[in-house]
């Protein structure tokens, strides 16, 4: 059984990630807007990255523009972010045709750890940049793993979280509202 606190943490975080994902509605008056007269002060515009793959490809937000992203920061070393990665997956393969892109950002990781490897090896497919470490801290501010972002397709931050349970019901009701905006 639960213990009391356990209980009210995950009512707490229950309760806030319902909220997030309730903020998304527009009012009616704002659907025929132009995106860029919709845009929320309180949902602000990520910033712009450049990092690698771990072949050395460089990769930039703006190749995603016009996309919706899912962005994970995560490490090797993290078992949350392994615990996390099936549903972020499961994600991936049903959205990623209509547009999703979910994105892994590797941080902190030791000398010597292969990223990509650690995710084909757990039969994960999606693209994962590495040496994330200085657009995680300097321009996310991001100190902690697994941390998702949810980015629209315009560029704005919808919201993030940390939560790490691969079956939570919210990640697919996110994704599906992220390619829905694309209509």
């Amino acid at each position: 059984m639960k213990s009391f606190t356990q209980s009210f943490i995950s009512a707490l975080f229950v309760a806030g990630f319902i909220a997030f994902v309730s903020s998304y509605s527009a009012p009616a008056q704002a659907q025929d807007k132009p995106v860029s007269e919709k845009a929320s002060p309180s949902h602000p515009d990520a910033p712009h990255w450049t990092l690698k793959t771990q072949s050395g490809e460089e990769v930039s937000f703006s190749d995603f523009a016009g996309k919706p992203m899912i962005i994970t920061f995560w490490g090797t070393w993290c078992p949350y972010c392994k615990k996390l990665h099936p549903g972020l997956e499961k994600v991936r393969t049903k959205y990623e045709e209509q547009g999703l892109i979910v994105l892994g950002i590797s941080v902190n990781e030791p000398i010597g750890a292969d990223p990509e490897g650690s995710l084909k090896e757990r039969d994960i497919h999606f693209q994962t940049l590495v040496d994330g470490d200085e657009v995680a801290e300097d321009v996310f501010q991001i100190f902690g793993t697994p941390t998702t972002l949810f980015v629209s397709h315009d560029g704005k931050i919808l919201g993030t979280t940390m939560e790490s349970n691969p079956d939570d019901p919210r990640f697919d009701k996110v994704a599906a509202y992220l390619v829905n905006q694309l209509n």
